[in-house]
């Protein structure tokens, strides 16, 4: 299960926009050793959107989350986002060369459809993105009320 913890910028319509950055809390055991997607390589925050609502509790600007995400809900959203601009890439000179057009830059057009036909099937297949857990771990010392 990946996780990383960031604190809520802002809420708008049940959504909750949550600012990620390095933590000693490594996303996954990748990062720990150095290896990995390198989120927590770039010195800079990085920003996801999550639902707002989750049980009987509602985020406010200012909560600390760690957000969770299931690692092979993760593995298949990235095989669904890369896989169908590979295979229509593969597959756009591979039909031209069985219907017998490869003269020319027919199969260099044949490539550049079949990624298009395969990053339009991609861009519908994980439109509903993929979904996260989030923990509340507090709130920031900016949004607790000072002393009297």
């Amino acid at each position: 299960m990946g996780q990383v913890t960031g604190v809520v910028t802002r809420v708008e319509a049940g959504r909750a926009s949550v600012e990620c950055g390095v933590s000693n809390n490594p996303a996954c055991g990748a990062c720990a050793v150095g290896r990995g997607c390198g989120w927590q390589r770039s010195n800079q925050p990085r920003r996801l959107e999550i639902d707002a609502h989750q049980g009987m509790r509602t985020l406010e600007p200012g909560d600390r989350l760690e957000v969770q995400i299931d690692d092979a809900r993760l593995l298949r959203a990235a095989c669904r986002l890369y896989l169908p601009p590979l295979a229509g890439l593969l597959a756009g000179p591979a039909l031209l060369r069985v219907a017998g057009w490869e003269q020319g830059v027919t199969p260099l057009l044949g490539a550049v459809l079949g990624v298009i036909a395969g990053g339009l099937i991609a861009w519908r297949w994980t439109r509903a993105g993929v979904p996260v857990r989030w923990r509340w771990l507090g709130a920031t010392a900016t949004t607790l009320p000072g002393p009297p």
